[in-house]
């Protein structure tokens, strides 16, 4: 078992725990999430939602989890297909004699699906196991609206050798971080975001650099110079960030094999 984000006395789950105690409203910026599923996963899941505002607490043991409930309370439980003590379908049961308004997400996995049947007669939302960490946030943030907006901020993109950050202005490359200019990561995260596809000169200076754009139209190809020096792109065939004469900019990914850290 491992419990213990809520023990911090920063915690949130302090604060809710404080407002259960209480009979008052919590209000944050942070969702206080209650994980039962594997340690691995839970691990997996902290580091795929590095810099959102969500803490975690987590359990590998639905009977734990049900203590947890009572100990942490939670904004939402978050319920993946493990056994334990009490079988997910026994937990989903128990819980809701004691804590019938409680929001809850289900994690199924494809073989499972009377689980998914027996969530949602209960009351609980239902997502394919593993998440998808995008969807778990648009549904955590639609579960905790009425008690406290989360500001949903942009995940990092991992793309084969490169990692763009979500929420500082830095990539990684073969392992070794970049920090970048503010312009030019608005500018990879926005080539980045649309592989493959090719985006015109005009549409990247708007959304870049805003509706009037920019004076002269050097400052987007020196951008794009500086980004494709830092991802180590030569002008002669280009791995990253190719010019698609009269049109604008594609970016792609190469495969392992193009090449290393000094490609």
């Amino acid at each position: 078992m491992s419990v213990t984000a809520w023990e911090n006395d920063n915690s949130q789950f302090h604060a809710r725990r404080r407002a259960c105690l209480t009979g008052r409203a919590s209000a944050s910026d942070r969702a206080a999430v209650l994980v039962i599923d594997t340690g691995e996963f839970a691990a997996q899941l902290r580091d795929a939602l590095v810099g959102q505002p969500v803490e975690i607490a987590a359990t590998d043991d639905p009977a734990t989890g049900l203590l947890l409930v009572g100990r942490t309370c939670p904004d939402v439980v978050l319920l993946g297909p493990v056994r334990g003590r009490l079988t997910a379908a026994a937990f989903l049961e128990a819980i809701r004699e004691v804590e019938p308004e409680l929001p809850i997400v289900v994690g199924v996995s494809p073989d499972d699906p009377a689980l998914a049947g027996h969530a949602a007669v209960l009351g609980a939302a239902v997502l394919a196991h593993p998440y998808r960490p995008e969807q778990l946030l648009r549904l955590l943030s639609s579960l905790t609206a009425n008690r406290h907006p989360l500001e949903i901020r942009p995940l990092r993109l991992e793309l084969g050798r490169l990692i763009i950050d979500g929420a500082a202005p830095r990539m990684w490359l073969d392992g070794t971080e970049t920090r970048l200019p503010m312009r030019e990561y608005l500018l990879l995260r926005y080539l980045a975001e649309r592989v493959g596809a090719v985006v015109s000169r005009g549409e990247i200076v708007r959304a870049i650099w805003g509706v009037e754009g920019v004076r002269g139209s050097n400052t987007l190809s020196v951008h794009v110079m500086r980004l494709r020096k830092r991802l180590g792109d030569e002008d002669d065939g280009p791995q990253w960030i190719q010019v698609i004469r009269g049109v604008g900019y594609q970016f792609t990914v190469p495969s392992p094999s193009q090449g290393g850290g000094d490609t």
